[in-house]
C-alpha cells in the first residue's frame, strides 16, 4: 500500500490534469492557510517562544551545573590517580615502604584529601586499599576494601573496571549515612601488573546538593526534571507529571542531544521533552513539560478561519479546473498524435492552436516529423546509390574475368609459336586482370593494389614506347595494410592519359610514394603533366552535397573512388588533390592502417 501511494505521488506518474488541479489547489490553499494561521500563531508563537526560551535557559543552566559537579568529581580522581602517595598507601608489598614512611604518607594523603575537598567543592574523598595495616583504618579517608567488598556498588565497579559514576540507588545496601551520595569511582591498577586491581579511589558529593540544584530550577508549573542512567530514574523533582506513568514516560523520551524540545504523547496527554547526556554517556538529564503549560492561549480563531479556508479552497479548485481544461485538451491532442506516430502513422501532423508554449510545442512536433520524412527519403536515396556503386563494381569484374581467360589462351599460343614479345605483353595483361578479379574479394593488401598499378604502367609503356618514367617509393609496412581494391589504377590512368600525354612532349615523370604514419597509410601519386583548372578539380574531388552521393558515369572514375573511400572509411580519410594548369597534379590518398586479421594465401601469378 505504501509503495503504491509513493508511486501515485511521484511527479512522473498520474494524469497531468489531476496533477495540475492539485497544484492549483495547493497554491491557493497555502496562502489562505498561512493567513488563517497568522492570528492563531501570533498568540501561540509568542507564548511558545517565551516559554521555551525560559525553559531552555533553565535546562542549560541546570545541565551545566550538574556537569560541573560531576566534572569536579572526575577532576579530583584524575589528580589523585597520578599521585604516588596513592600507590604507596595501596601497595600490597610491605617491603616497599617502612612503617614510619607509611604513617607519614598516610597523614600527607589525608591532608591532600582535605585540600582537594575545600578547593573543588567535593563532599569527601576516600581510598579503599587492599591491605591489613592497622593504621589504614585510623584514617577517615582510607578504608580497607574488605569493609565494602560485599556491597553492590563494589561488585559493579569490579566487573566494569576503570571509572564509573554512582548514585544513591546504588548504595541502597549501605548504612544510612552512606546512601545519600553521588560518587565518581576509579579502580587503581598495580603498575607492575596493569591487569591487577590495587585500590579504589572515590570522590563523593552530597545528594542534597543535587536535589537543591534541581529543585531551584523553575521551568513550568507542572514541569519535571529527571536524572537518568539508561532507563533507570536516579532522581526526579516530582514522582511524575500529572496523568503520566513514569515508566511509560521514560520509555517514550526523545533521543538525547537533539538540542530541541520534542513532542511526545504519554497516557493520552501531550508533552514537550528534551534530553541531554552528561559526561558519562549513560547518564542523562531530562526535562518534561506538559503541553497545556506551554500552550495556554490557543485555538480561539481556528474554527472560523478553517471554515474560510475551506470555502475559498473550493472556489479556487473550481476556477483551476476551468482554466486547466483548455490547455489540457491541446496537450491530450498532442499526446494522441504522438501515440499514432508511435504505432506507425508517420503522416500524422498537428496544426498549432493558440500562441502559447503548448502551441509552440505542437508546431515543433510537426516540424520534427517533416524533418524525419526528409531524413528517411535521404536515407533511402543514399541506400539506392550505394547499391548502384556495388552493382557497378560487380559489373566491372565480369568483363575482366572473360578477358583474363582469353588472354591466357593467347599467351599459350604465343609461347607455342615462339613469339616472346606477344607472350610478355599477354602475360602482363593476364596478371593485371587477375589482380582486378582478386578472387572476388573487395578488400586486398595494398601491395596487391600497387602491383596492379605497376602492371598497368608497364602495359602503357609497352604500348607507348616507354614514354612514362615511373618511380615507385614504397613502404613495406604500408603494403601489408588492407585497402578496398581498384583505387590506384584509375588515378594513375588519369595521370598518364589526362596529364602526361596532354603535354606537348607526350612524355613525363610519374611518382608513386607510400608511407605508414600514426595509424594511417598515405599514398601520393604525382605527375608533371598538363594539370587541371579549378573547375575540373572541383568536379572530380569536391565533396557531394550533404546526405547525397555523386552520380558517376561508367565504371571506376575518380568520383567513384572518392565516394567509395568516403563510404568505406569516413572522415578524415579520403581523396585529396592539388593541381594547376601547367603545374602537374598531386593526388593524395589517406586511409586507416588496417592490419590483416589472419594470414591470407597469396594468389599465384
Amino acid at each position: 500500500m505504501r509503495n503504491r501511494l509513493f508511486r501515485w505521488l511521484s511527479p512522473s506518474r498520474g494524469r497531468l490534469r489531476t496533477k495540475l488541479l492539485w497544484v492549483y489547489f495547493l497554491l491557493v490553499a497555502l496562502p489562505l492557510g498561512l493567513f488563517t494561521l497568522y492570528a492563531y500563531l501570533r498568540v501561540r508563537g509568542a507564548v511558545e517562544q517565551q516559554t521555551f526560551a525560559a525553559a531552555q535557559n533553565a535546562f542549560d543552566d541546570t545541565r551545566l551545573s550538574l556537569q560541573q559537579i560531576f566534572s569536579e568529581l572526575d577532576g579530583v580522581l584524575g589528580i589523585l590517580s597520578s599521585d604516588p602517595l596513592v600507590y604507596a598507601m595501596a601497595s600490597n608489598d610491605p617491603g616497599d615502604f617502612t612503617y614510619i614512611r607509611r604513617l607519614e604518607d598516610s597523614d600527607q594523603l589525608s591532608l591532600t584529601f582535605r585540600h582537594l575537598c575545600d578547593l573543588s567543592g567535593v563532599g569527601r574523598i576516600r581510598l579503599y586499599v587492599n591491605n591489613d595495616y592497622p593504621y589504614a583504618a585510623s584514617q577517615s579517608g582510607i578504608v580497607q576494601i574488605s569493609e565494602v567488598e560485599n556491597s553492590g556498588w563494589f561488585g559493579l565497579l569490579s566487573e566494569q573496571g576503570g571509572r564509573r559514576w554512582f548514585s544513591p540507588p546504588d548504595f541502597a545496601d549501605q548504612p544510612a549515612g552512606e546512601r545519600e551520595w553521588y560518587s565518581s569511582m576509579q579502580v587503581i591498577y598495580n603498575p607492575r601488573e596493569v591487569n591487577t586491581p590495587l585500590a579504589v579511589l572515590r570522590a563523593d558529593v552530597d545528594a542534597g546538593r543535587i536535589a537543591r540544584l534541581a529543585g531551584d530550577t523553575s521551568i513550568t508549573e507542572n514541569g519535571t526534571l529527571f536524572l537518568l542512567r539508561g532507563s533507570e530514574v536516579l532522581y526526579s523533582t516530582s514522582p511524575a507529571p500529572a496523568g503520566a506513568d513514569l515508566a511509560e514516560l521514560v520509555g517514550n523520551l526523545p533521543p538525547c542531544g537533539s538540542g530541541r524540545w520534542d513532542r511526545i504523547r504519554v497516557g493520552g496527554k501531550s508533552y514537550y521533552a528534551q534530553c541531554s547526556a552528561l559526561s558519562d554517556p549513560t547518564w542523562h538529564m531530562v526535562s518534561v513539560l506538559p503541553t497545556d503549560d506551554v500552550l495556554r492561549l490557543s485555538r480561539q480563531l481556528r474554527t472560523g478561519m478553517l471554515l474560510v479556508v475551506i470555502v475559498l479552497a473550493v472556489a479556487a479548485y473550481a476556477l483551476a479546473y476551468t482554466i486547466s481544461r483548455s490547455s489540457l485538451e491541446r496537450i491530450s491532442l498532442l499526446t494522441r498524435t504522438m501515440q499514432a506516430v508511435e504505432k506507425g502513422d508517420v503522416t500524422a501532423r498537428l496544426e498549432p492552436i493558440g500562441d502559447d508554449e503548448i502551441a509552440q510545442l505542437m508546431g515543433s512536433f510537426s516540424q520534427m516529423m517533416e524533418r524525419i520524412d526528409t531524413l528517411m527519403e535521404e536515407k533511402v536515396e543514399q541506400g539506392r546509390q550505394i547499391k548502384n556503386l556495388e552493382l557497378k563494381a560487380l559489373q566491372a569484374q565480369i568483363n575482366p574475368h572473360f578477358l583474363y581467360n582469353s588472354l591466357d589462351l593467347i599467351n599459350c599460343t604465343a609461347i607455342a609459336n615462339d613469339v616472346p614479345q606477344i607472350s610478355h605483353m599477354v602475360h602482363e595483361l593476364s596478371q593485371f586482370y587477375r589482380l582486378s578479379l582478386s578472387r572476388g574479394r573487395e578488400v586486398i593488401p595494398l601491395a596487391d593494389e600497387l602491383r596492379h598499378a605497376q602492371l598497368y604502367v608497364d602495359i602503357q609503356n609497352m604500348r607507348f614506347e616507354g614514354r612514362v618514367r615511373a618511380e615507385w617509393q614504397l613502404d613495406p609496412a604500408a603494403g601489408r595494410c588492407r585497402v578496398i581494391k581498384i583505387i590506384l589504377q584509375p588515378l594513375i590512368e588519369n595521370a598518364i592519359i589526362h596529364g602526361i600525354f596532354e603535354t606537348p612532349a607526350k612524355t613525363g615523370r610519374l611518382l608513386v610514394r607510400t608511407c605508414r604514419e600514426e595509424g594511417r597509410v598515405v599514398i601520393v601519386i604525382q605527375d608533371d603533366g598538363a594539370g587541371m583548372d579549378e573547375a575540373t578539380r572541383l568536379a572530380n574531388f569536391a565533396p557531394p552535397p550533404p546526405g547525397g552521393i555523386a552520380e558517376t558515369v561508367g565504371g571506376y572514375g575518380v568520383r567513384n573512388i572518392y565516394d567509395r573511400l568516403r563510404i568505406a572509411y569516413g572522415a578524415p580519410y579520403g581523396l585529396f588533390c592539388e593541381s594547376g594548369p601547367g603545374k602537374g597534379t598531386t593526388v593524395t590518398v589517406i586511409i586507416p592502417a588496417i592490419e590483416p586479421e589472419e594470414p591470407e594465401e597469396e594468389d599465384a601469378l
